[in-house]
Parts: C-alpha cells; structure tokens; sequence
C-alpha cells in the first residue's frame, strides 16, 4: 500500500502539502550539508512495524538491537566504544561537556565550535578561539602548537563544519597531549566521507568523536559519541544521567540496516563522487569569476568569499538563489585575527550527489551561479532557473546507483515500502514533475 493515494482522498489538504514537497525536493538542488535524501531502505524501516515499538530500553535491548548497532558502528569507524542514545548533535554535545570537564575550564575551539551548545551555568567555559590564518586561509599547525602552550587549555576542540580542507589530526593530538589536553574532533558534516575512505579519520587520535547521522550519511535523525575506553563510562553516565534512554526502535533499526549499508563498496565510491563534484563545483565557481577560499577543497566543502558577488550580503546572495532553485547557506568565518572575518557563501555537495548529479552538471551550475551571482540581472535568474529546472528534473531524490545490489533489487517488493521517490511521484500525478518544470519555466519567463 502507497499511503500517499490513501492521502489524496483522504486528507486534502496534507496531500497538498506532499504535493509542495515534492515540487521542492525534486525542482531544486540543496547544496546544503545537512539536507540530505535518507536512505530508502533507512526509510522503509522507519515506516515498518517497528514503529510500534517504542523506545530501546524494551524489546530492542533485550533482543540485542543496541548492542548490535552500536558494534557495527564500533566496526566501522574501529573505535573502541560508541553510545548511541542520544537524538540530537546538541545533546550529545552536552554530554561531553558534563562528563569531561568541569566548570570554568579553558576550551579551545575551531571556530568556537560547541559554544553554542553551553547553554546553561553548569556549562560556563572559558572559550578560546582558533581558526585559519587570514593570509593563507590554512590551518597553521605551528601557531596553533604555540596558543595552546600559552593557555593550556583541558579540552581542544575540532569542528570543521567551514574548513573544506583535510584536517592533521595526528599533529593535533601531538599538540593537546602536549598541553595535557583532550581532543575532541565532531565530524558531523564529514563522517559518511571518512567512513567511506575519502577523509582520514580522527578516531585513532581523539579522545572523542561525535557526529550526526543524517547528512553525509544518509541515515535516521541520530547522534553517536565515540570515545577510548578509558572514558566511556564517564561518557555513559552523563548520557544517562542526562536522560537520553536511547533512539526509537524503529530509528535504531534503520541506523544500523544505514551503518551495514555504509560498509559496501558501493558507499566508498559515493564518497569518492562526492569529492569529485566539490572539485568540479569548485572549477565552475572560480572560472566564472568567484573567489574559492581555502585555494579549493578535500571534502564535500566549497567556500566563496561573499566580497566577490555583486550583492550587499551573503544573506542577499543566499535568498536570491534560493528564487532560482539552489539552496545554499551562508556563515561568518572566525580567523586568527580577530580583526579579520570572512562572509561565505557554503556549497556542499553532498545532496547532489546522492541525486545522481555529475561533475559536468557541477561544473555547469558553478559557472551559472557565478556568472548570476556577479551579474543578478533577470536574464542571469532566468538562465540560472531554466538550468537548475533542466537538471533537476531528471534526478531523482536518492539515485539507485547508490543502492547495493541486494537493496536496491529488493526494496521495491518490501510491503512496507512508503517512502521511493517514484511512487511517490506517480501516486501524486504521472506528468506531475513535467507540470511542475512548465509552470517553473514559465514563471522564470515573467
């Protein structure tokens, strides 16, 4: 049974609103990190019979389900403990916080990374920034050995949701046991890449690592916190303490059905493309005529210096290129000095290609966004919408190519299956997409 033709008759107007989903999804492309299509098997089994069960503290303990995941994501990342209880980035921040260090503690941060997330008096810091050396754009590893010395901080922590470059954890190891400090790497936007080879990983030189499981991963809304040994029971208690009882049956599930997926050769090569199309993004940015900071990428990561669009914001770039379908998200980036601050415009990759989006397509919308974004005429908007609608509407929302071979031959037949981006686009109407393109097009034509 497809729920959405029960819907049609059903329920007007939240049929209305899947309609309008759907439109957004497949008639725009996110270049958002966080905005990612979930796997569909991951999808399948939320929609399944394990909804319910409730929480894992019942049936899934008992049968082992925790447990299971929590192995294989061990497996996977060959780290030597994962808790897997808590939902949310933020709240597994938090627990890190309260197990590791103590209040009035100095933490030194990319960025000022997880400030955001002490929001209470139990979590009152002293925050020291580090960032990238205004010049070069870089990490400077030596400077950054030197800060530390001077205000020895208990905790370093590496976040690098805006350096697109790749990270030498081993040095920074070096540099917090030198401090006596713990290192703390989250890799939320970056951890489908490591685990599919195309990053290197900080598990072997952290003393934590968090991230998220949605994004690069494609998987449930989730959080893991991976640790040594030696600290997971502090980890542990803060988890519980803290009332984190654990995910939903149904969200474990298809964390760990997500996590086996990751561990086929194809999820290695998805990785790999997701590189590739940054690159290519990255070439068709700077040949139309944009600043590429950080002299290009390593990750799924492109950065444009907002100073080069010919709009008084990078909040003014990001809305009007939202108007012609691309979806985009802009930050304010800290630097060594603190006199010094970049307004970036962020493209990610990662959604794009989970779509079946090439690295001519990239290099093609690059040179499209540059040339509207140095020039934001109507004519530049209606060439940029016409090829966004081109492209997009031929993708669908997770391209099966990225499907394992018994996944993809099989999920089709699951009885459970809802969420398959082409029934849903056939239950909503046969020529649907094609209606919703015309009437885009058009619209770009007015």
């Amino acid at each position: 049974m497809n729920p959405l033709n029960v819907i049609r008759g059903f329920d007007p107007d939240l049929y209305t609103y899947f309609e309008k989903e759907l439109e957004h999804q497949r008639l725009s492309l996110s270049f958002i990190p966080d905005e990612n299509s979930t796997s569909p098997l991951c999808a399948a089994i939320m929609g399944s019979v394990l909804v319910n069960t409730s929480k894992v503290s019942g049936y899934s303990v008992d049968a082992g389900l925790e447990s299971l995941t929590a192995a294989r994501i061990c497996e996977l990342f060959k780290a030597d403990h994962a808790n897997i209880r808590t939902i949310s980035i933020e709240a597994a921040s938090r627990c890190v916080f309260q197990s590791l260090t103590k209040r009035g503690d100095i933490v030194m941060s990319l960025d000022l990374r997880k400030k955001e997330h002490c929001n209470s008096e139990s979590l009152a810091y002293r925050f020291v920034n580090f960032s990238i050396d205004p010049k070069t754009q870089r990490l400077d590893m030596d400077a950054i050995g030197k800060q530390a010395k001077a205000c020895r901080p208990q905790m370093i922590i590496v976040s690098p949701i805006n350096y697109p470059l790749q990270i030498d954890y081993a040095r920074f190891s070096d540099i917090a046991k030198e401090c006596g400090a713990l290192l703390w790497c989250d890799i939320s936007q970056i951890a489908g890449l490591i685990a599919g080879g195309a990053l290197p990983s900080p598990v072997p030189y952290a003393d934590v690592v968090t991230f998220s499981c949605h994004g690069s991963m494609q998987g449930p809304q989730a959080s893991v916190i991976l640790c040594r040994d030696n600290i997971a029971n502090a980890i542990d208690r803060a988890v519980y303490i803290g009332g984190h009882s654990g995910l939903q049956t149904a969200q474990l599930a298809a964390l760990e059905a997500r996590i086996r997926e990751m561990q086929e050769p194809v999820y290695a090569e998805y990785a790999r493309t997701v590189v590739s199309n940054a690159k290519a993004l990255g070439e068709g940015l700077q040949a139309g005529g944009l600043n590429v900071m950080c002299r290009g990428t390593d990750s799924h990561l492109i950065l444009v210096d907002s100073k080069d669009c010919a709009l008084s914001s990078a909040r003014g770039a990001q809305e009007m290129l939202a108007d012609a379908g691309v979806n985009v998200r802009i930050c304010s980036i800290e630097t060594a000095d603190p006199n010094v601050k970049f307004d970036a415009i962020r493209f990610s990759t990662l959604a794009p290609t989970t779509r079946g989006a090439s690295a001519t397509q990239m290099k093609e919308i690059g040179g499209h966004v540059a040339q509207f974004l140095r020039n934001p005429s109507d004519d530049n908007l209606k060439v940029l919408r016409d090829k966004i609608t081109r492209i997009t509407v031929g993708l669908p929302t997770f391209f099966e190519h990225w499907l394992c071979d018994i996944v993809r031959d099989n999920l089709t037949k699951m009885s459970f299956m809802s969420s398959d981006s082409t029934q849903i686009a056939d239950s909503i109407h046969p020529t649907r997409l094609q209606t919703l393109a015309r009437k885009l097009k058009e619209r770009s034509n007015n």
